[in-house]
């Protein structure tokens, strides 16, 4: 999953733009529903898929874990890219690859809650910061501290809701598909409208990629 949202951040920005760009309507929610539904329709397809599988007779259970799994890689990489997207429709420009690494996983992991979660988690990553009320840029050094503070919820957290549906997918006799199909397509319209409310307030104004977090030992504390 973390190898997923890694190649998103890196390397999917620009595709991310592009997609906004092209999506129809007038206004933003027209895009994103649009954009929704594009997406629902995917990744709905995908897991009817992978749990079709596990309906087969010549497919073994470590195949269709196998399938499972990569179906799991693929739904996240797809979710970053639909939550990257909307970031593009909020009018969020250039945004560092740690910044969209930050806004993925914030989205993933806490979902609704999102927007204070990752004011927390910024927060507890920087020193005198409180980013829930101040307009100012943040060091770049406190997002990276705050992804490496996400990324070990990610598992536990993101991870264990997937890892549910899952589950569901290995049932036989067609039901998996079923399972996978609906898990899927739930889960990226709840992920769609939990990113549209995160950007819409997005917890900080901007990223100053040569400012530095100030230390405890800065502060003339030791640690």
């Amino acid at each position: 999953m973390l190898d997923a949202i890694d190649e998103v951040s890196s390397q999917r920005w620009g595709a991310a733009v592009r997609r906004a760009a092209e999506l129809p309507g007038d206004i933003r929610p027209e895009k994103i529903k649009a954009l929704t539904d594009n997406f629902a329709r995917e990744l709905t397809a995908s897991g009817a898929a992978a749990g079709a599988a596990a309906a087969s007779p010549v497919v073994g259970t470590a195949a269709t874990l196998l399938a499972t799994s990569a179906e799991l890689a693929w739904f996240t990489g797809r979710a970053g890219d639909l939550i990257l997207t909307i970031a593009a429709l909020h009018g969020h420009p250039n945004p560092t690859v740690d910044e969209r690494r930050a806004w993925v996983m914030a989205v993933l992991i806490y979902g609704g809650s999102a927007r204070d979660e990752f004011a927390r988690a910024i927060n507890q990553a920087s020193t005198g910061i409180d980013v829930a009320t101040a307009e100012r840029r943040l060091p770049l050094a406190t997002i990276q501290a705050a992804n490496r503070m996400m990324s070990k919820l990610l598992l536990r957290r993101y991870g264990t809701r997937r890892g549910v549906a899952a589950l569901g997918r290995v049932i036989p006799l067609g039901i998996g598909a079923v399972v996978g199909a609906g898990s899927n397509y739930m889960a990226i319209r709840s992920l769609s409208r939990h990113a549209d409310q995160f950007f819409s307030r997005l917890p900080y104004s901007a990223i100053d990629t040569t400012a530095t977090d100030i230390t405890d030992t800065q502060l003339g504390h030791t640690t």
